[in-house]
């Protein structure tokens, strides 16, 4: 592709159209008459002299450094010829300067500016007075266009800013994002609406309330609502992930591991407990350890001391037996006629006496003994093993 030369070597007229021999250029930074210094070569290593001096065709060395300047050109006797403000240098050696406003006026069915990068250079910059300008508006040789970044990432990259949709010259909605969060405003009273073939499919009022037209599919990690869903009255969402998200905060559950699972907290509260299934009010309660009410029992103990009534006596009869043996008794006699004593053993014959009789004075009875009191009876038994077999769990809460 072919361009336009520069111009290799200023020269200056007078009114005439004469080269303006020995004329005065002063160099001032622009919109000042601060001055600021052009240079004899590309080095940008030598001065000029400020004003430059025009030689006798009229002509000077000058080149530009990378700012903006206001040229002064006066005759040799100082007379002022003319001033122009905000000339700037090209920043390659392709580059055409412009200076002061712009126009582009095309009649034809082509684009009214085309411009074609067959470099690896931005296609277009515009930045402010800073060059560079890190933060310009730039469409890069990709066609990238990144709007307060250098180096857009990506189709339309807008860095540290908002992005605005207005009517009237009213803002309407606002999009912005920082490290913490993406946001879409509708400032006022304003609510936010989004549609699928023209029908409204999410609506959100300025007050809050959330409708959606529907069916409503929530799917994360396996767990899914599906269909056509109805939630009545308050719903209240918590970030949830993988296959808990339907499962709200706060929620305890049990689990047949060591530790919490993830997006879960261990509860401490209970230890070494037995679960109760129960219809109301769900509580703790009890004072013996799961593991020492659930061991071996051993069975041992007496009983209270008792003493035995007549009633509790079986029926009986008792027995005795006497034997008499013999003996004699001494007896007086006395014979009719006479007073004779006959002696115990002695043979005498009276047919016609009697013999007195005594009884034997034996009385039989049974003695009691014992003192009646209470006994007991110390009892031993085989031990009852209640060790069950048993599997520990943990109760977790959802964070």
């Amino acid at each position: 592709m072919a361009v336009l030369t520069p111009v290799a070597k200023m020269q200056f007229l007078d009114a005439t159209g004469a080269p303006l021999v020995g004329g005065l250029l002063y160099t001032y930074a622009a919109g000042t008459t601060t001055p600021q210094a052009c240079y004899t070569d590309s080095t940008g290593s030598q001065a000029n002299t400020n004003p430059v001096v025009l030689d006798a065709r009229g002509e000077a060395n000058i080149w530009l450094a990378s700012a903006t300047y206001k040229f002064r050109l006066c005759a040799a006797d100082n007379t002022e010829l003319w001033t122009v403000d905000y000339i700037s240098a090209p920043t390659s050696s392709l580059s055409p300067v412009l200076s002061g406003n712009v126009t582009i006026d095309s009649d034809s069915p082509g684009p009214a500016l085309k411009i074609t990068q067959t470099g690896t250079g931005p296609v277009l910059r515009v930045q402010d007075g800073i060059d560079p300008d890190a933060t310009p508006f730039i469409i890069d040789a990709d066609g990238l266009v990144g709007i307060g970044t250098q180096s857009p990432a990506t189709a339309l990259d807008v860095n540290n800013g908002v992005i605005q949709l207005s009517s009237s010259g009213t803002s309407r909605t606002t999009i912005s994002a920082d490290a913490s969060n993406s946001t879409i405003n509708s400032p006022g009273t304003r609510g936010f609406i989004i549609s699928t073939g023209g029908t409204a499919r999410i609506t959100v009022s300025s007050a809050g309330a959330t409708t959606l037209s529907g069916a409503l599919t929530v799917s994360s990690g396996g767990a899914a609502i599906t269909g056509n869903s109805s939630v009545t009255g308050t719903l209240t969402a918590t970030t949830f992930s993988g296959a808990w998200a339907n499962i709200p905060a706060g929620t305890a559950m049990l689990f047949a591991q060591t530790a919490a699972p993830t997006g879960w907290t261990k509860s401490t509260t209970h230890d070494n407990k037995a679960l109760r299934v129960v219809s109301g009010a769900a509580s703790s309660g009890g004072s013996v350890a799961f593991t020492t009410a659930f061991a071996s029992q051993s069975v041992t103990g007496t009983n209270d001391p008792y003493t035995l009534q007549i009633a509790d006596i079986p029926s009986h009869t008792h027995t005795a037996t006497v034997t008499d043996p013999g003996h004699f008794h001494t007896f007086t006699n006395t014979v009719a006629g006479g007073g004779v004593i006959i002696a115990a053993g002695t043979s005498y014959s009276n047919p016609s006496g009697n013999t007195g009789t005594s009884t034997t004075g034996i009385t039989v009875a049974n003695s009691s003994t014992g003192g009646g009191g209470g006994h007991t009876h110390t009892f031993t038994g085989t031990a009852i093993n209640l060790a069950v077999q048993y599997v520990d769990v943990i109760i977790a809460t959802k964070d």
